[in-house]
């Protein structure tokens, strides 16, 4: 069964109603569709970081958009392997940013965003506890391209699924 990380631009996207980037909605929501058709399983740290920043970006019990759905199925099935698995990230020096997963002593990854670093960090402890690569799906870029090179020396596959 293929795994997946999900960006929490792709759901905010998802759930968005502006006309302007329906195009990236409508792909957005189509990759959230395929994710739960096809039974890939949602990587997510046992921590809970991603989830509440999926929290804090939509409204799982009150609304009913894709994205809003497809938090609210993850949260529902926390325990249920074939939907969702859940990693340790450790980190580091207690900000919740830094993670020892995260390839730190790489050069090419020091400008890296740091609240995107539990995206690596869950990828690469996924990688490590069960051998296999969960990739990452991003909605658009936004600085990612810049490192994926570098990610891809450690093992991490990110997948873009909008034009900028």
């Amino acid at each position: 069964m293929n795994a997946v990380i999900v960006d929490t631009n792709v759901i905010v996207i998802a759930n968005d109603t502006d006309d302007k980037r329906a195009d990236c909605r409508d792909r957005c929501q189509d990759r959230l569709r395929q994710i739960v058709s096809r039974r890939e399983k949602v990587v997510i740290d046992s921590g809970w970081r991603i989830l509440r920043e999926y929290d804090r970006n939509t409204k799982p019990n009150t609304r009913k958009r894709l994205g809003d759905l497809f938090v609210k199925r993850l949260l529902q099935n926390l325990t249920n392997p074939n939907i969702c698995t859940l990693v340790h990230i450790t980190p580091l020096a207690g900000n919740g940013t830094e993670f020892e997963e995260f390839p730190n002593d790489d050069e090419a990854l020091k400008d890296f965003h740091k609240n995107d670093k539990k995206f690596i960090a869950v990828a690469l402890a996924y990688q490590a506890q069960f051998g296999q690569t969960a990739t990452i799906l991003l909605a658009i870029d936004r600085g990612w391209a810049n490192f994926i090179t570098a990610l891809a020396t450690h093992g991490v596959s990110v997948d873009t699924i909008c034009d900028e």
